[in-house]
Formats: C-alpha cells, sequence, structure tokens
C-alpha cells in the first residue's frame, strides 16, 4: 500500500478510536474487553489485504476501548488523612466565601508517588490571608483528607470528577494541618511562577483590568475573567477569544514566521525555531491541552510542507485527533477538544465549498472571511448545543470583525510583554493596548445584555448529532450529488432535535443542592419548580438544558437555602409566569439577599401570588393543595421556617406531601396521608417526627440534605419507610404512573 493509501484510513482510525474510547468510559470492567480485542487481531490476520480496513478498524476499536476504560477507571488510592506533598501548578484561586483551590503536581501522599495531579482545596477564616510563602510554584507539604472527586449529581450536570481527569488529576485533597511551603524547581512548577510574575507585570504595564486581560490572552490566566464579561463573550459566540487556544497558537505562530522570514533564515532553520517557541509556549501555558493541540496541527502540517509530503487538513486533523486521544484519552469528552476539532473540520470541508459559491472581485478577503466563519461555525454546531443549549445569532458577523480585531490586540500584548524589561516602552505600548481593550469589553458587554441575540434550544441529543453529520457532510466540498436535498434534510432533523416536544406524564425531580432545597414538577407540559436551592445553579441548569420555561415557581420560604437561586433564574433568562409565596411571607425573619432576588424577579414581570391554607392550584392531571400557613395568622418578626408552605399533591392517583422547611410545632397541622413524603428541614431532628411520620404513612421517603449528620438522624427515625436520600443518591426523579410510580436516583 501507498502513502496515499495508508493516509485515508486516518479518519477511519480517528473515529474509530473515538468510539471505542467512548465504549472504555462506559464498560464497567476492562476484562470486557478481551475478547474484543482477539476478535480484532484474528481479523486483521484472516482478512486479505483488499479487505483489511474492517480488521484494521476494529484492532483501533479495541485500543480504543483499552484506553478510555484506563483513562476514565484509574486506580485510586483510599479515601482518608495523608501527609500530602505537592507543587503549586496553578494560579492560586480565592473565591468569596473564603476557599482557596489550585491543583498540584509531582504529588506524594505519604512518601508515596502518586501518577496524577491532585485538586487541593481549604477555607480561610473571615478576611484571613492566605498562608505565607503559599504562591504558584512552590511545594507544599500539608496533612490533609485525600477524597475521590464525584460526577454529576443532577441530570445533565457538572462532572467534576471528569474534568479533572481531563486534566490528568484522579484525586482530591482538602486541608491545611501543618502547611509548610518551600522553593521547588518542578517544570510545572517553575512555568506557574513565571505566569503569576508575568501576569503582575502585565497589569502594572496596562492597569488592573486590562492586565487581566492580557494575562489571559496571553497565558490562559481564567480565573482573572469576571463571570459576566465571560457570560457575555458566550452570547456573542466569542467565548473562545477568552481561552488560549488554535486562534492565539495561530497568532504566536504568524508573528514568528512573519519574524523568521524576514530575517532570511532557511525553512529548515525556520521550522525549528518555531517549534522551539511553541514549546516553550506550551511549558508556559501549563501544558494546557488546546494550546498542544493547535501547536501539533501547526507543526505538522510544516513538517508536510518541509518534507513535500501531500498535506490533506482532514488527513492532518485526523492524525493530530489520533496523537492526542492516544496520549490522553479523557479529552474526548472535554469542551475544548470538540469546539477546536468541530471548528477546524469546518474550516477543512465546509469552507471550501462555500468560497466556490462566488468569486468577488473586489471583496475577496471580506468574502474568504465569512465564508471561514460560517465553515466554523457550522463546525462547532454540536458541541455548542450540547454545551450551551444557545445559538449566537451574531456570531457569524461577530466572529469576522472580531477575529481581527483581537488579532491585533493579541499581537500588542506580546509586543507589550517583550517591551517589559524596558519599562517607559512598555507603559507606552501597554496604555495604548489598554484603551483598546477597554472599547473592545465596552462594546461586547453593551452588545451581550441586548435582548434577542441568541436561539435558546434543548440539549442536543442523538438526532442531533445525525442532523449535524449530515450537514456538515453535505455542505463538503466531496459531495457531489443531491446536495440540495441532504442540506435541507439536515436542517429540517436539526429543528426537530432542539426544540422540545410536547411534554407527557408526570415527573418530579428532587435535585441534589447540598443542605438545600430546589425541585421541578412536570404535568402534561405544565411546568413547576418547588424553590430553588441557595445558588440556583442546579435548577436553571436542568430548566436550560430542556428549555423549560416555568409556569408557576412556588417558594416555600424566603430562606436563602431554599430562594436566594431566584437570582440565578433572572439572570439566565428563564420565563417565570407567577410566583406563589406563603401568606405574609415577608413579615417573618427572611434573607435581605432573597427579597432583592424577588424584586428583581417582580420586575421581570412575573405575577406574584400569596396563598394560604385550603387554596388550590389546578394542574393538568390533579391539584396542589396548600395546608400550612394559615391566613392571616402568620405573627410578624418570627423564623420563616415556622411558616414554611407545605403542599399536598395529588397526581395520576397517587399522592405527595412537600414540607418544605416546616418545624415540628406546627407540622401536624400539614399532616395527611401521602404516598411519598418530603422530609422537613433537610431531616433536621426538629422536624419530621415519627408522629409525623406515622400520621402521614408514605410509601417513600424523599430526603434532600448534604451532611453525614442530617442523613443519619433520618435514618434513624424512619423505621422501615424506604428513603431516598440525595446526599447518597444524588437527584431522585419520581415518574407517577395511574398505578403507582417508580423512582429513578441518579447514583
Amino acid at each position: 500500500m501507498t502513502y496515499r493509501d495508508y493516509a485515508w484510513l486516518l479518519p477511519g482510525a480517528a473515529l474509530a478510536l473515538a468510539a471505542g474510547i467512548l465504549i472504555g468510559r462506559a464498560a464497567a470492567a476492562w476484562v470486557l474487553f478481551i475478547p474484543l480485542v482477539l476478535c480484532a487481531v484474528l481479523a486483521c490476520w484472516l482478512l486479505k489485504w483488499s479487505q483489511r480496513f474492517a480488521g484494521a478498524m476494529a484492532v483501533v476499536l479495541a485500543v480504543g476501548c483499552l484506553l478510555g476504560y484506563v483513562a476514565y477507571h484509574p486506580a485510586l488510592p483510599r479515601e482518608g488523612e495523608y501527609t500530602v506533598s505537592g507543587v503549586v501548578a496553578e494560579d492560586i484561586r480565592l473565591r468569596e466565601d473564603g476557599q482557596v483551590r489550585s491543583l498540584l503536581r509531582d504529588v506524594t501522599l505519604n512518601g508515596k508517588r502518586l501518577h496524577s495531579g491532585a485538586y487541593w482545596s481549604f477555607y480561610l477564616k473571615d478576611e484571613e490571608p492566605l498562608p505565607e510563602g503559599l504562591t504558584p510554584g512552590c511545594r507544599i507539604t500539608v496533612t490533609a483528607q485525600v477524597y475521590h472527586p464525584g460526577g454529576a449529581d443532577n441530570p445533565g450536570g457538572y462532572d467534576f470528577r471528569e474534568y479533572l481527569l481531563q486534566k490528568n488529576v484522579t484525586i482530591g485533597v482538602y486541608g491545611r494541618d501543618g502547611l509548610q511551603t518551600e522553593a521547588s524547581w518542578h517544570p510545572m512548577g517553575m512555568a506557574a511562577a513565571l505566569r503569576h510574575r508575568l501576569s503582575q507585570w502585565l497589569m502594572q504595564a496596562m492597569g488592573q483590568q486590562a492586565g487581566e486581560y492580557a494575562s489571559t490572552l496571553l497565558l490562559g490566566s481564567q480565573n482573572l475573567i469576571q463571570e459576566s464579561d465571560r457570560q457575555a463573550f458566550s452570547r456573542l459566540g466569542i467565548a473562545h477569544i477568552l481561552s488560549v487556544s488554535g486562534f492565539h497558537v495561530g497568532v504566536l505562530a504568524g508573528l514568528m514566521s512573519k519574524l523568521l522570514w524576514k530575517l532570511r533564515l532557511s525553512r529548515k532553520l525556520r521550522f525549528a525555531v518555531t517549534a522551539a517557541v511553541l514549546a516553550v509556549y506550551c511549558w508556559l501555558t501549563g501544558m494546557n491541552a488546546p494550546v498542544l493541540r493547535a501547536a501539533m496541527l501547526f507543526l505538522l502540517f510544516e513538517f508536510g510542507a518541509l518534507k513535500h509530503r501531500q498535506r490533506s487538513s482532514l488527513h492532518l486533523l485526523s492524525a493530530a485527533w489520533i496523537i492526542q486521544l492516544v496520549l490522553s484519552p479523557a479529552q474526548l469528552t472535554s469542551l475544548s477538544f470538540q469546539l477546536t476539532y468541530g471548528a477546524m473540520l469546518g474550516l477543512t470541508l465546509v469552507a471550501p465549498w462555500l468560497k466556490g459559491l462566488w468569486t468577488p472581485k473586489h471583496l475577496e478577503k471580506p468574502w474568504n472571511g465569512l465564508c471561514q466563519a460560517l465553515g466554523a461555525q457550522i463546525g462547532i454546531l454540536l458541541p455548542e448545543l450540547y454545551w450551551f443549549q444557545e445559538l449566537p445569532l451574531l456570531g457569524i458577523g461577530l466572529n469576522v470583525l472580531v477575529l481581527g480585531a483581537a488579532t491585533g490586540l493579541i499581537m500588542l500584548c506580546w509586543v507589550t510583554l517583550a517591551l517589559l524589561p524596558f519599562p517607559p516602552l512598555a507603559a507606552l505600548v501597554g496604555r495604548l493596548t489598554a484603551l483598546l481593550l477597554d472599547g473592545m469589553l465596552m462594546v461586547v458587554r453593551c452588545l451581550g445584555e441586548a435582548p434577542g441575540i441568541t436561539l435558546w434550544t434543548c440539549r442536543a441529543n442523538l438526532l442531533t448529532a445525525v442532523a449535524w453529520v449530515l450537514l456538515v457532510a453535505g455542505m463538503s466540498w466531496w459531495w457531489r450529488k443531491r446536495r440540495a436535498l441532504a442540506i435541507a434534510l439536515s436542517v429540517a432533523l436539526l429543528i426537530v432535535s432542539v426544540f422540545p416536544w410536547p411534554q407527557h406524564g408526570t415527573q418530579y425531580v428532587q435535585l441534589s443542592v447540598g443542605e438545600a432545597d430546589a425541585a421541578v414538577l412536570q404535568d402534561e407540559g405544565f411546568s413547576m419548580a418547588i424553590d430553588t436551592g441557595e445558588d440556583g445553579e442546579a435548577l436553571t441548569s436542568f430548566l436550560h438544558q430542556r428549555r423549560i420555561s416555568l409556569d408557576v415557581l412556588m417558594l416555600t420560604h424566603l430562606h436563602a437555602d431554599h430562594a436566594a437561586g431566584v437570582a440565578a433564574l433572572v439572570e439566565s433568562r428563564i420565563p417565570v409566569t407567577r410566583c406563589y409565596l406563603p401568606w405574609d411571607a415577608e413579615k417573618s425573619l427572611v434573607d435581605e439577599e432573597v427579597l432583592a432576588a424577588l424584586e428583581q424577579l417582580r420586575s421581570t414581570g412575573t405575577e406574584i401570588v400569596y396563598v394560604a391554607r385550603g387554596d388550590e392550584i389546578t394542574l393538568p392531571s390533579g391539584k396542589l393543595t396548600v395546608l400550612w400557613p394559615e391566613r392571616d395568622r402568620v405573627r410578624p418578626n418570627q423564623d420563616a421556617n415556622l411558616y414554611s408552605m407545605a403542599l399536598l399533591a395529588e397526581v395520576r392517583g397517587s399522592t405527595m406531601l412537600l414540607t418544605g422547611d416546616l418545624e415540628g410545632a406546627y407540622e401536624m397541622y400539614a399532616a395527611a396521608p401521602a404516598d411519598v413524603l418530603k422530609a422537613a428541614h433537610h431531616g433536621s431532628e426538629s422536624s419530621t417526627s415519627p408522629a409525623f411520620l406515622q400520621a402521614v404513612a408514605p410509601q417513600l421517603l424523599l430526603l434532600s440534605c448534604g451532611s453525614e449528620e442530617r442523613s443519619a438522624s433520618m435514618e434513624a427515625r424512619r423505621g422501615d419507610i424506604p428513603m431516598a436520600d440525595t446526599s447518597v443518591n444524588g437527584a431522585v426523579t419520581i415518574n407517577f404512573e395511574p398505578d403507582g410510580f417508580t423512582v429513578e436516583t441518579m447514583r
């Protein structure tokens, strides 16, 4: 077989490797792959050369299965207390609640080396400064608890464990007892220390805000960017500008190519120097996966040109895909990996066909830029719909305009960085760059707040993936017959897949939100949330992914752990038609932040309604009855828990009693026989007494809590009543049927 014949194996091998990794990720044991490997080897041995493509793909699939299993099911040390030593290899992040966190490399547990990194966190007391000597790049030694990071607790929720695996981090370390720091010469620590110093110098030369953005654009210091700005960039479809990736590497490589060409160096020497610079840049950014990908793609392309080899972009893309997945299989499920290769696929397959549709005489460069932006946008359509559930309607046009401006800004930031040894010149260029950066930020913030700039969709599914594949294939340069039919069919499938279908049946989902409360009840297209949790993140994510607008929001009382997430609903622009509050809710002792969030909700047009004992809300398959509090009986300046709303839901012949944080002193007023009981006050000993349990006589006890103490307390009182506990089981889903109900848990 010739080189060309082998090259055409690459796209198939890339897909087979990815499929194998996904199978390995979902597998229960690696021994399941042994028959697959044996069959693959046998197939390659027996089949003729003309038929060996299938055999080769089978081998690649088997290898992918093994790689995927090892990557997503690493061997872990036992949980418990250890003496932990490691190098601080990232910026030290301090949250508003006092949590300090960073990543450790070159980790040892009780003197035994760990073959991966660790996620380190601890809390500071009120206004306590960071421990002396704790800086990026230092080596720390502490006595701390080692734990295994958990996966997603809620449907479609954030998978912290998988996020860490993508960074080659397998364990979490909590605590700082006996903290000792010392200097370190570890390469990753040195890179972290240098990044930190360069960030500080850029801030001095350019000002605080501009220096933070320059550090983000050049060094990938993501923690310096405000979340509101990040969301504005995302809504406009230009979030990739804030994440050091292929675009940033391309600017640096292009800058190097022009500089080296002007120096009239030989082609081989230019390649060697560029490779060395990109290697240093990969090290400086902490071996950031997107930077490694982009550097690899650029160097593969340049190496092919140097050797006068055939350079098919699709083959180079497949080769880079295979190399990176072999080295780090967990990257397959990361957002940055999918966006990078999606954009490159669009540029490789779709953009050439778009350019061929029209050949303008005087607008060639703008037309080419528009085609590249549209091709890249089509390429990232699937990961965008899966991760964000939003289509930025201004993304294509803005990318054409912004990428040129961002290229100039990044070059100016590099010039500022290069001039740091000369403070007056660095300050001069830095101030100019800061003015331009501030102008761009002002435009982005204004546009990001504009209504109607995104199209809200459901989360991408298998049908979406099929539609996307058909769309990319139909718009590719190699497609010849019935192109219009393929594109029309793909667009129709895409529309059908990303907009919600009519919901049937009745489902209650108790989300896992720690020592707080948030739930969603859907009944034949009617959607209602009962409380929001403290930050609202789990609730808004659940609603956003399914494109659910709320007909009703029930707030059992105005404590932060039940209602502070209202602010997140408003910020996420999730429509809420009506909000129900218990009678005289504001007269109790409530949290001020919740009152502010409630005013935000009111300002969006949501109707606020107060309810009391005996009020009913009609549901498509039943009704909700308010059992507590009583009308005109709420005493002012009392704990809001005393007057927490209690609801009896009657759906499809089953009953469910929801008690909020109702205290034991009043809980018997809300006692009603029910098939499912949501335990009050997260299982507190002051609520859900044995007498109350006996009066309700539930078939299932549902507990929303986040502490082992509350869970153990409820466990001791429940007797023989089955219990689903969010701290143990994750989110709990109850499906109501005419003949009863079924229960599903995340864990």
